[in-house]
This record gives C-alpha cells, sequence and structure tokens, in this order.
C-alpha cells in the first residue's frame, strides 16, 4: 500500500507541476485571459447589469420559456454576437487554498490511476504509459471538449496539451516505477 501512496503522490506532483508551468511559464492558456482596455467599463457594466454571481450565456431566455419561444428566439439570435460570461463580484487574489485543493485532487486522481493499472494482468512500461495516456484522453473528452464545440471556449489546444502531458508526465514515472515491483 505505501508503494501505491509514494506512486501517486509522486504522480500528483507532477501533474501539478506541468499544470503549474502550462499557466505560468510556458503561456499555454494565455488565450482563455485575454486583455481588454475597457476592464473599468465591462466591469462596472456587469456589476450593474447582473449582481448576482454565476455564469451567464448571452443571449439568454428566461426560465419557463416554451420550446417554440426558444426556437424563435435562436432564430432571431443566429449570426448574431453571443457570449459567455462568467461573472463574480469579488477577486480572491489568495493563492495557497487553491494551490493545495489543485495538489490533492491530482494525487487523488493519481491515485485513482495507480489503482486501475494495478488491475492489469501484466505491467509494462509501455502498457502503464499508454494507459496513462488514455486516461488523460478521456479526462479531455470529458470536459473540456464538450464545453469547446458547445460553446467555443478558447483554448482547446492547451487543454489537449495539457491532458496528454500531465497523464504523459505521471504515466513515465508510473511506467518505471509499478511495473515488476511488489505492490
Amino acid at each position: 500500500m505505501m508503494r501505491n501512496v509514494i506512486a501517486a503522490v509522486v504522480a500528483g506532483s507532477l501533474m501539478m507541476l506541468w499544470q503549474t508551468l502550462s499557466h505560468t511559464v510556458l503561456e499555454l492558456h494565455a488565450v482563455q485571459e485575454k486583455y481588454t482596455p475597457k476592464n473599468a467599463a465591462i466591469l462596472k457594466m456587469l456589476t450593474d447589469s447582473l449582481g448576482a454571481e454565476g455564469q451567464y450565456f448571452l443571449p439568454g431566455m428566461p426560465p419557463g420559456t416554451s420550446m417554440d419561444n426558444m426556437e424563435k428566439l435562436m432564430d432571431v439570435a443566429k449570426g448574431k454576437p453571443w457570449a459567455v460570461i462568467n461573472y463574480h463580484s469579488s477577486l480572491n487574489t489568495e493563492m495557497t487554498g487553491n494551490i493545495l485543493r489543485g495538489l490533492g485532487a491530482n494525487i487523488i486522481i493519481a491515485f485513482v490511476l495507480v489503482w486501475l493499472l494495478g488491475k492489469m494482468s501484466s505491467m509494462s512500461f509501455g502498457s502503464v504509459l499508454m494507459a496513462s495516456l488514455a486516461v488523460g484522453f478521456i479526462s479531455f473528452s470529458v470536459f473540456p471538449y464538450p464545453m469547446y464545440f458547445w460553446y467555443k471556449t478558447p483554448g482547446i489546444r492547451s487543454e489537449l496539451i495539457d491532458a496528454l502531458a500531465a497523464f504523459g508526465l505521471a504515466g513515465l514515472w508510473l511506467g518505471w516505477y509499478l511495473p515488476g515491483k511488489k505492490r
């Protein structure tokens, strides 16, 4: 069991390292955080217009809108500008909690990956690496990719690179550490 814990802690830390590099030094996610010189005016307008925290889809429809009216509203909106807005009333710049939650989540994910890999009838460096990459591709396909094809979220290539690189690094470590060793 201790061997699996060590495997998961190192793999989760490698995943977190990749995510940190991806969002900082490598700037792979810059397209998801574009700048506008109209920051203050837009934020004031959003605060005055929205008030409540949440994600908004514009043009939106009031709750309870009938399917017929939804279709009519969508026909009117077709070809016109639209937006998805994530609005928050207060920016929290404290990073420690978020970093610890991210690291903890990565270690738990890695522990689940180690458990899944342990179910393989025979484990080799290559099979562990490929299984890890497969899990990375699955994780990309479950959330970032559907968000892209429904909401055209920017940075889809960065999200794919992140999933494959994070799980690839974990797979390299696990492929070296786990095969042939007593678990």
